[in-house]
């Protein structure tokens, strides 16, 4: 099992960044896809909502883009994100990697659903769809099927040979352990999973195990739940200013993550991430010591909130 020091923890996520101008977006490139992300991922779920102003979503991803954030992030189970996302990237599509997934098990239903995405977002190609969540054994109960021609990685693999996608990419909640087969194929180019300090010590194999694998075959990795997730909309686990600043800086100094990708429900919202970004210094050794102890702590009171960690 690989195991990083402290010291390698902030110096490994410093060489790792690239070069920013002051006060610009830092990027770091994508595993071995050829594309230099902004550190800072725009997930789009939030928007999406129904009760949502549509206008909302013109607005923040406008900002962002010109903040210098340009990796975005969708799916079609994300009510109303498509759509709208679709209508504010109009004119700007060729400045983002556009990600979104598919749930499907069958390979004509992902194709299905990759030219319903492409319709909605109004965009001819994407460039990443990931195959969601593959820790769920409700969804994905036989994962050679799954994996196979036939299945959800050979959907993805023909919508790539078509042209309506240019990588494959996977990502998981929960029974971390399943998504190495999928690595295992060689196919999977990015990966999505749950990178913080304190599911590290509930969901450990995410970085103990997933991470260094992701690393050694040069597989982009975006973080989700930076922030631990909502308990209620606008209420992160770890949104309060204690916790808000060390818990980015933790998930951005982790050597091999690319991306946090941060569901953005406010302009406001936005450019509290955006500065954040902008700011980012990796932790030192004592800070991660002190962060260590802190996630233990709340690791304890929360349990397996993704599902079942095996």
């Amino acid at each position: 099992m690989e195991r990083i020091s402290r010291r390698g923890f902030s110096l490994a996520a410093s060489a790792s960044l690239l070069s920013a101008a002051a006060g610009g977006m830092p990027k770091r490139r994508l595993g071995r896809i050829d594309f230099e992300a902004s550190i800072l991922g725009f997930g789009s779920q939030p928007l999406g909502e129904p009760n949502v102003d549509p206008s909302l979503m013109d607005r923040v991803v406008g900002e962002a883009i010109d903040a210098g954030v340009n990796y975005f992030d969708t799916a079609g189970s994300y009510e109303l994100s498509q759509e709208r996302l679709g209508r504010a990237l109009k004119g700007k599509r060729q400045k983002v990697f556009l990600v979104s997934k598919t749930e499907y098990t069958a390979a004509s239903d992902v194709l299905f659903q990759v030219r319903d995405a492409l319709r909605k977002l109004q965009t001819d190609y994407l460039d990443c769809v990931h195959i969601h969540n593959l820790g769920r054994d409700d969804r994905y109960p036989n994962l050679e099927l799954a994996l196979g021609k036939n299945g959800a990685l050979g959907g993805l693999l023909e919508a790539k040979k078509q042209g309506m996608i240019r990588h494959v990419g996977c990502t998981t909640h929960m029974r971390i352990a399943r998504v190495l087969p999928a690595f295992e194929t060689g196919e999977i180019e990015l990966f999505m999973g749950v990178f913080n300090f304190v599911d590290r010590f509930v969901y450990t194999t995410f970085e103990e195990q997933i991470l260094p694998e992701a690393r050694k075959r040069n597989i982009g990795v975006v973080a989700m739940k930076a922030l631990g997730g909502e308990t209620a909309p606008n209420q992160a686990r770890l949104g309060h200013p204690d916790y808000y600043r060390p818990a980015l800086r933790y998930t951005w100094s982790l050597p091999g993550i690319s991306v946090i990708n941060l569901g953005m429900r406010s302009v406001e919202h936005l450019r509290a991430a955006v500065n954040e970004a902008r700011s980012f210094e990796p932790l030192t050794p004592a800070e991660v010591s002190a962060l260590e102890e802190r996630g233990r702590t709340l690791a304890a009171r929360w349990g397996p909130t993704r599902g079942p960690v095996a």
